[in-house]
């Protein structure tokens, strides 16, 4: 079985996908932020509002620090999936093939497939994630996609493809 389809590029599902795998690290720049209003709260009622900014400049910069790791995520990941590319899924894995370059995916590579909506993230590890748009796929094409990630247990029983 094979399919084949084409994406066009699309930087809103790029940074939803990118944001996506890394959202463990960008809760712990959140998560870090909150720690430094503790000594923040100390340095006030210590008395001194100096230090008590400082910490707070510091919270601060973690909370924006997310944004900025996306944005240089997806600056970064542009070259590669800001072209149209054309997908295959058959028994080989999964070819991606644009005017920059031609890949092959073995299934054996991929840990498993999330569903996010109007895309697919392939996992290869749990930093390693090639996002696949199937926004443009027809209801029966995502239905075989399905069957056919499903059969090489990438995809949970229950999962559904979503434009």
């Amino acid at each position: 079985m094979m399919i084949s389809f084409e994406t066009q590029p699309d930087r809103r599902l790029l940074t939803d996908a990118l944001r996506r795998t890394m959202r463990r690290s960008l809760r712990l720049f959140t998560l870090c932020g909150f720690i430094l209003l503790l000594p923040a709260a100390v340095a006030l009622l210590g008395d001194d509002p100096v230090l008590a900014v400082g910490w707070l400049v510091g919270a601060v910069v973690f909370w924006i620090l997310p944004a900025l790791v996306v944005r240089g995520a997806v600056q970064a990941s542009w070259k590669t999936y800001g072209l149209p590319i054309a997908w295959q899924f058959s028994d080989e894995g999964v070819r991606m093939d644009s005017a920059l370059m031609e890949s092959l995916i073995r299934w054996a590579a991929l840990e498993s497939v999330e569903p996010v909506p109007g895309q697919l993230l392939l996992k290869i590890n749990r930093q390693q994630v090639v996002p696949v748009a199937i926004g443009a796929l027809a209801v029966a094409d995502r239905d075989a996609l399905a069957d056919l990630l499903r059969a090489r247990n990438l995809l949970p029983g229950g999962a559904r493809l979503t434009a």
